[in-house]
């Protein structure tokens, strides 16, 4: 793993916050990420580090600093932005969302409140602009008790401490750079899935991480089926790894145990008893619609799909999971196996 050293540059005033920003997608969304930080309302001293092919950045302003930078690992690139950063506190967003104008004041005043506060993050909404294909997507992450499970997914309200490292996303956190060092950045070893979760596991061991609804990112989500779906799969298949490795963070993950043993009971049942099957899945699909349709932003026409695309949805973390699980089980035995 890099390792993480402040960055030596100079400047008449430090800033008070640096905003990483991994990029590698299209211009237009790229440059609605930065127009967002640049116009955000505060009198701190704050920079954005552009991190990746410096030809894609569209905006010019004195307070960007850019960093070529051509490895693809977003751990990589977000521990190259940092090291090349000289704020306090360091702020994480991706190039396919954009912050509110208060979401920089925001952080720094609960940081403010609270020495003891080491992280924090909050929602991440798609934008109001979004198409019916994102805004069902985000119904499937934003549903209580049948969707994501995280707390920045779910746009929950209020402020609290989390203690599971999965309730905020990278897309909007914000960490102080003393203990983004000493706890080494993040694990390019892990590479893509699963390094926010990992930086947050040790952070909450050593002190206190916030949700806050008051910080918020606007993010852009996959549109549902394709692009959604192949997302869902390659974060379960990871998922369903690091539960196989024994990760805490995974196995302690309640959601995922519950995940795979109603599965797996449903299967089962399948099997044995196929009209039995029909009526849970009946019990199901109106379960999901009802629920669904609490949080949705969806066009009301759309709204019979919702079941649906749960169906989808939970199929896909099933199997995404237990294709892990079974992959890192055959990988450990590969290479346990002793030379004949």
């Amino acid at each position: 793993m890099t390792g993480i050293a402040p960055h030596s540059g100079s400047g008449d005033r430090l800033p008070e916050v640096s905003v990483i920003v991994p990029a590698g997608r299209d211009a237009p969304w790229l440059k609605q990420t930065l127009d967002s930080l640049l116009a955000q309302k505060t009198q701190r001293v704050f920079e954005i580090v552009v991190v990746g092919d410096i030809a894609s950045q569209p905006v010019m302003d004195p307070r960007i600093i850019r960093v070529e930078f051509r490895d693809l690992n977003p751990a990589a690139r977000r521990n190259a932005g940092a090291s090349q950063s000289r704020g306090a506190i360091l702020g994480f967003i991706d190039d396919d969302a954009t912050a509110d104008p208060d979401w920089i004041e925001r952080a720094c005043l609960l940081f403010a409140e609270s020495t003891d506060t080491l992280a924090l993050g909050g929602p991440d909404p798609a934008p109001v602009d979004s198409p019916s294909s994102e805004l069902l997507s985000e119904t499937l992450l934003a549903t209580p008790l049948i969707g994501s499970g995280i707390a920045a997914h779910e746009n929950r309200q209020g402020t609290f401490r989390i203690t599971s490292p999965h309730d905020l996303a990278l897309v909007n956190l914000f960490v102080k750079r003393e203990r983004f060092e000493a706890a080494g950045g993040f694990d390019e070893t892990i590479g893509y899935i699963g390094e926010d979760t990992a930086l947050l596991a040790k952070l909450i061991q050593s002190g206190t991480v916030l949700y806050s609804s008051d910080v918020v990112v606007r993010h852009r989500r996959r549109p549902f089926p394709g692009p959604y779906l192949l997302q869902r799969w390659k974060y379960r298949l990871k998922g369903g790894r690091m539960f196989a490795r024994g990760i805490p963070a995974y196995r302690k993950n309640r959601k995922v145990a519950m995940l795979l043993t109603a599965g797996t009971t449903f299967l089962v049942v399948m099997v044995l008893a196929p009209p039995l099957a029909a009526v849970l899945l009946a019990i199901y699909l109106s379960l999901t619609f009802f629920l669904g349709v609490r949080v949705t932003r969806l066009p009301i026409q759309w709204w019979p799909l919702i079941p649906i695309a749960f169906l989808a949805h939970h199929t896909t973390y099933f199997f995404g999971i237990v294709t892990g699980i079974v992959s890192e089980a055959l990988r450990t035995r590969i290479s346990n196996r002793p030379p004949s």
